[in-house]
């Protein structure tokens, strides 16, 4: 489904589904297969997803409630919330990128992945930010101002392995902070 402007709303694909809008917000309930989605400006929420997942907004937040596959999701401007479920088996990649927001993604107490976590808070940043996670992740803060990005930052750096480390975490945020937890 591709339409020029409004929201979209899927009960269900079992065949898997590409949702785009330029703008609306995008609703998906279930998904068997494949989800594509991406809108200009809106919030996009999935409620169950047994596959990859790639989720792209330029502005709203975004939504997975329940992912069983390995999923993909960035945002210019809005906050990620992530709930991988299932079996800690299966090869499942995330990658979550937001320019301005928080992201808290939750995996499976036994999940094994190497993770990286990478938030950038600016000089002009009117709070604090941080990497909240209880995984004993090495944490590490950089001591000067980057100015290669256009407004100087500093980053502060989450890293490490869980279990065995066949799942690839990667973390990106500006001016938000992360959560990474288990249950």
């Amino acid at each position: 489904i591709s339409k020029m402007g409004g929201g979209i709303d899927v009960a269900e694909a079992p065949r898997g589904a590409t949702l785009i809008t330029m703008g609306g917000d995008i609703h998906l309930g279930s998904v068997a297969s494949y989800a594509h989605l991406k809108t200009m400006g809106g919030n996009i929420t999935i409620d169950h997803a047994e596959a990859s997942v790639d989720a792209t907004t330029m502005g709203g937040s975004i939504t997975i409630k329940g992912a069983n596959g390995s999923f993909h999701a960035t945002t210019m401007a809005g906050d990620i919330t992530a709930h991988l479920v299932g079996s800690s088996s299966a090869q499942r990649d995330v990658h979550l990128t937001s320019n301005s927001g928080t992201i808290t993604l939750i995996v499976p107490k036994d999940f094994p992945m190497d993770v990286r976590i990478k938030l950038a808070y600016t000089r002009n940043s009117d709070k604090t930010f941080d990497i909240i996670d209880h995984m004993g992740l090495t944490h590490r803060q950089s001591a000067d101002w980057d100015t290669s990005q256009g407004t100087p930052r500093k980053y502060i750096i989450a890293e490490g392995r869980v279990g065995g480390g066949q799942n690839h975490v990667e973390i990106n945020t500006i001016n938000g902070d992360v959560i990474l937890k288990q249950e």
